[in-house]
């Protein structure tokens, strides 16, 4: 019994280190810079990074630069019938994560320690979480920034990539919280060194734009884009 009890202290301390050394990565991963010499274009397209107080993604335009999300995502994939019309919106979110910790987590008193440990661990199971959305605003929950007509494109194509195109036919969508939003699924590996919030911080990094190395966490990347003073009715919240 006094062995049993040794090494489960052993392996006790040997996760608390491991969570230990996660935690100081990403706290100095967050804070050293990339993409120095990053400045807002004079002439580009207006995006924001958004956030829920834990998850990040982005809010971009319905069309721009030829891309049209609106095609791929259609309102008529959303469960209130209000957003079905066109012009009734003129943004999508999308933001990116891990299927069952999506799913199984509407509200923040259902987060499940099990689901949060199983996803931190890794899944292949992905998916895109989109919101359809009217005129957001700058505030607490979306940062505008204004990036490049070429650095859209390579944003838009990015995003592309994560999404789990079929061979034929539309994305079948997977019911949202609400009437406004809507699951799809993705590509790519989930784990806690390639949370949603790593996800958003290597698409910016990607197209140039200043923020950390590694960001894990969701203030590790909103700490880059400072909350502008308050400008009429707070921003519509692009939550997961």
């Amino acid at each position: 019994m006094g062995l049993v009890i040794r090494r489960l202290r052993s392996i006790l301390g040997w996760l608390l280190l491991v969570a230990g050394l996660a935690f100081l990565a990403g706290e100095a991963g967050g804070l050293i810079g990339t993409n120095r010499d990053w400045r807002e274009p004079d002439d580009g397209i207006t995006i924001y990074v958004e956030t829920n107080g834990f998850h990040t993604g982005f809010i971009l335009p319905a069309q721009a630069e030829g891309m049209d999300w609106h095609a791929l995502f259609p309102p008529t994939d959303l469960g209130d019938m209000r957003y079905h019309a066109t012009g009734a919106t003129d943004h999508v979110a999308i933001s990116w994560g891990e299927r069952d910790f999506y799913l199984a987590t509407p509200r923040w008193q259902d987060l499940d320690p099990a689901t949060m440990a199983r996803a931190a661990i890794g899944s292949d199971a992905t998916l895109v979480h989109i919101y359809h959305m009217t005129r957001p605003l700058e505030g607490r929950y979306a940062r505008r920034l204004v990036i490049s007509h070429a650095a859209y494109r390579t944003l838009a194509a990015r995003l592309m990539q994560d999404i789990a195109l079929p061979e034929t036919g539309p994305l079948e969508p997977i019911p949202g919280y609400g009437g406004d939003d809507v699951f799809y699924r993705a590509r790519g590996r989930y784990s806690l060194v390639n949370s949603c919030n790593v996800w958003t911080g290597d698409h910016l990094r990607a197209i140039g734009v200043r923020v950390g190395v590694w960001t894990p966490a969701e203030h590790h990347v909103m700490r880059w884009f400072p909350q502008a003073a308050p400008r009429g009715t707070a921003a519509r919240r692009a939550a997961d």
